[in-house]
């Protein structure tokens, strides 16, 4: 679906476009998206909304803006305040608080409520018609007037995960202008005492993860929309599919849809639908205001057993095939409303294994869960078409297999699901973060996210609450809505254990431990006994992941970025301040050696960030099915943030830990084990292969090889094969190297792997917090400080560029022409030879090294615009890699 918000971008007028219903589907039923408006604070007001929503009223000194926007991204655009991503900024706000905090203070600007107002004709389609307006989302409560007219009050527009829908055909004016006002009330209205939760409110919680903005995402954040049908109106439409298993040589769909007559006379309609060249129909009958959901099975219409069917899957081990469900409601042959929405064939479940952990299935087959958990995509929901494709593209290319939709933030858009379709990435939606007092608005808002999102074949499974129980009357209501309304989905009552045994009681997962959300060694997840790679985690990690440098200056100031950590660079880490990642720092120095500034800094957090997320996902390879997922604390940011936990940073810039993670979760794998030196060959396809050839080499820290072991293996479908233990000898240099690779008996390459390695063991200690500062004490840490000696390389390397469309590929071919590792390459491409580097830039591979005499060919592929008219200009750097004169 094309995505309709467009924000910075004031025009004039509103325009006639095809638009989804109130359910979430597209429809060719005329439709009205009102994006044009003014806004002001009611403290600069002396009319209420009977005066305000007529068209005599002069909206004088209001700022223009696009809905959807929050008050303050508003405002923010209009220049009032300065951007508050940049540097201390946001701390300029008034209404600014430190913390985590629910309540607003009461000389907040944004305390006090604010106007949206519009001017709207229809056009002449309208006429005659049936009208109701649409609000897809306030926050957090709104009256609503048009044309001196009151159509709702706030008693009953509340809740920030609710849509909205009126009938106003009796109230517009058909020929003229007509002027709807909508007045917002903020959420915080509460006394601002101390909280034992994170969430009292159907509204956005951002826990530690960023700062509250200081107007607590009031606003219009959804579409505002007006629909013209026939007296017979559809909303709502869903399929069920049954896939028969194992051999999904046929699907059982049924079809069901609300209708309502928006008339005061009974009417008769003949309900059609249409799945390709599959058609079915009925006559339904509706008494004035009846709203009747109708049905359509494969008993009484057999044609919905469709034989053959395309099958949705997961990415990487199967296409994302999709089908159009077009359904129609005619009254003697005229269209009264018709919805369209893609479904896709699948049987997606879970499961809880003998030892009580939770695993997936999808098709009949057990998957391995890799991903991460998601964030919503920015602090002040200024959600765009680019954000949501990098970001979801990223973990399609990475093979991160899975998304958890934490529930803190908002119920994600049909953008961010129809992506996940598309791209084959599944989900996990999570309801609340937390109880909240009013349970009735709660269980409202959950309805209405289950009926607008059921249809996507990506969702697959519903959590609760974040690190707690939902009430006893919440956790029935739950259970009661997706037995209704989508029962082929699946739901566990909480996120996670801290306590693994607990894990039988919130529903086969845990979550990290809190010294995991600091640092992480590559060994941990291989020996931990709570929180290695054992069961599912819905929020394991390797704690703190830290921006490249390139992403690092566009956040603040230089004089905030050295040394740690200075008010802005600590400010732009969590809520808690850049000492929460103490010990991240002080393992990096143990381990690389000192930082001698910021970029130094950041080159030694990429490198360290990398082993542990690599070795983290390759844990949970080598032990599937004992281990049956994980999705990494966390994905992406809302706001620029390092140190913090993202693998794709705010701005859209791909870390260490996300290549580290690239790297693991190749399909067809092989990889080294930190607690016994084995090598395994890991296989994520649903096919055998056979007759491949697994080789291990070492070398020295002067790159003379040490070992060299080879060894012809077979791998069954998503099995994995140990292949041979390393040998290791004493004569190694503190720092060596391992070299893995993967060919078919041709030699010719399949995959391969590069470590650095420390005969200087990584040996757990201690780990706890003091003071709320999480702490390791190890009793050993790998030593890669000589990498530090490494002698500068640069490499020959010439690149060409292919035109794709809208796209741009980068070819970038290089060869180490000396006798020294070039170690820990990045290549980034950048508007020109003096611009910021392009993101989102797609690399087949990044963060790589080169043997002595190596040549490796990688391509990169970004989106033209982002050039913005400049020639791309390729760099390649590294960790001791200096760029060509």
């Amino acid at each position: 679906m094309v995505l309709l918000r467009r924000f910075f971008h004031f025009c004039l007028i509103v325009a006639l476009v095809a638009l989804r219903d109130p359910a979430g589907a597209s429809t060719g039923t005329p439709t009205l998206q009102l994006t044009a408006w003014n806004l002001q604070s009611s403290a600069k007001l002396d009319e209420g909304g009977e005066t305000i929503s007529t068209r005599g009223y002069k909206p004088e000194g209001w700022h223009p803006v696009t809905v959807p926007t929050t008050v303050l991204a508003a405002l923010v655009e209009n220049g009032v305040y300065p951007d508050p991503y940049y540097g201390l900024n946001l701390k300029s706000i008034p209404g600014y608080k430190e913390g985590r905090w629910l309540a607003m203070p009461k000389d907040s600007p944004f305390y006090v409520p604010w106007w949206y107002r519009t001017e709207v004709a229809l056009p002449p389609e309208f006429r005659g018609k049936f009208l109701t307006l649409h609000l897809d989302g306030i926050n957090y409560q709104a009256n609503i007037w048009l044309n001196g007219k009151p159509i709702a009050a706030s008693d009953e527009v509340v809740g920030m995960f609710r849509r909205f829908e009126f009938d106003i055909t009796g109230i517009c004016d058909s020929e003229g202008t007509n002027v709807l006002a909508v007045e917002v009330i903020a959420p915080g209205k509460m006394e601002a005492t101390g909280f034992r939760t994170k969430q009292l409110e159907a509204t956005t919680g951002w826990d530690d993860h960023n700062p509250q903005p200081p107007d607590l995402n009031m606003g219009i954040w959804e579409d505002v929309f007006v629909r013209a049908t026939g007296p017979v109106q559809l909303a709502h439409p869903y399929v069920s599919t049954d896939l028969e298993l194992p051999s999904m040589e046929k699907a059982r769909l049924t079809v069901s849809i609300e209708a309502t007559n928006l008339s005061d006379t009974t009417v008769e309609a003949v309900l059609s639908g249409r799945i390709e060249d599959i058609g079915f129909s009925k006559t339904i009958r509706l008494s004035p205001s009846e709203t009747k959901e109708v049905a359509f099975s494969p008993e009484e219409s057999p044609q919905l057993v469709v034989q053959s069917p395309r099958v949705w899957w997961p990415n990487p081990v199967g296409p994302q095939e999709l089908y159009e469900l077009v359904l129609e409601a005619r009254i003697e042959g005229s269209l009264s409303d018709s919805q369209e929405i893609h479904f896709g064939v699948r049987e997606a479940t879970t499961y809880i294994n003998n030892e009580g952990w939770r695993g997936y299935r999808v098709n009949g087959k057990n998957i391995l869960i890799r991903g991460g958990a998601w964030m919503t995509s920015d602090m002040l929901l200024r959600f765009t078409e680019k954000r949501y494709e990098a970001l979801i593209r990223y973990a399609k290319e990475a093979n991160l297999n899975m998304l958890r939709s934490e529930g803190f933030s908002i119920r994600e858009t049909d953008e961010f699901f129809d992506l996940c379709d598309r791209y084959g990435v599944m989900v996990t939606q999570q309801l609340f973060g937390r109880s909240i007092p009013d349970e009735d608005l709660a269980i409202a808002c959950v309805k209405d996210t289950i009926l607008r999102i059921r249809n996507h074949p990506s969702l697959v499974h519903f959590l609760g609450h974040d690190e707690t129980f939902p009430t006893e009357n919440l956790d029935k209501a739950y259970r009661e809505l997706i037995a209704k309304y989508t029962p082929e989905r699946t739901y566990q009552p909480h996120s996670g254990a801290f306590e693994v045994e607990d894990r039988f009681e919130t529903g086969g997962t845990r979550t990290g431990t809190r010294e995991l959300w600091t640092y992480a060694t590559p060994l941990q997840y291989y020996v931990g006994k709570e929180d290695g790679a054992w069961g599912f985690a819905q929020s394991g990690g390797i704690g703190g992941v830290v921006s490249p440098y390139e992403s690092m200056r566009r956040m603040m100031p230089k004089e905030m970025l050295w040394p740690p950590w200075t008010e802005g660079w600590s400010f732009h880490t969590v809520i808690q301040g850049g000492d929460y990642f103490d010990a991240l720092l002080k393992n990096l120095e143990a381990r690389y050696g000192r930082p001698d500034g910021i970029e130094d800094f950041c080159m030694k957090a990429q490198v360290m960030n990398y082993e542990s997320a690599r070795a983290m996902f390759e844990a949970y390879g080598r032990n599937k099915y004992r281990a049956t997922g994980i999705t990494t604390w966390k994905y992406d940011a809302a706001w620029p943030a390092s140190p913090t936990w993202q693998y794709i940073d705010w701005n859209l810039m791909a870390t260490g830990a996300y290549y580290g993670a690239k790297k693991a979760c190749e399909p067809l794998h092989i990889q080294y084990s930190y607690d016994n030196d084995s090598v395994y060959v890991i296989n994520g396809y649903y096919r055998d292969f056979e007759n491949l050839v697994a080789t291990a080499e070492i070398f020295d820290f002067d790159m003379k090889k040490r070992y060299s072991k080879s060894e012809q293996i077979n791998v069954s479908a998503d099995g994995k094969t140990k292949t041979f233990v390393i040998e290791r000898n004493g004569s190694l240099s503190k720092s060596n190297f391992l070299r893995l690779t993967l060919t078919d008996t041709a030699g010719k390459p399949i995959a391969e792997n590069f470590y650095w390695l420390s005969t200087v063991p990584d040996i757990p200690g201690e780990q706890g917090h003091k003071e709320g500062v999480f702490f390791t004490a190890p009793k050993s840490i790998a030593d890669h400080t000589d990498l530090q000696k490494l002698a500068p390389i640069t490499l020959a390397s010439e690149y060409t560029v292919e035109d794709r469309g809208t796209e741009k590929a980068v070819q970038v071919t290089m060869k180490n022409p000396g006798p020294r590792l070039a170690f820990f390459v990045r290549l980034s491409v950048h508007k020109g030879a003096e611009g910021d580097e392009v993101t989102p830039t797609y690399w087949q591979e990044n963060c790589f090294s080169l043997l002595p005499g190596e040549e490796k060919t990688v391509t990169g592929v970004l989106a033209s615009e982002d050039l913005e008219g400049a020639e791309p200009f390729v760099r390649v750097a590294g960790w001791n890699v200096v760029e060509a004169e």
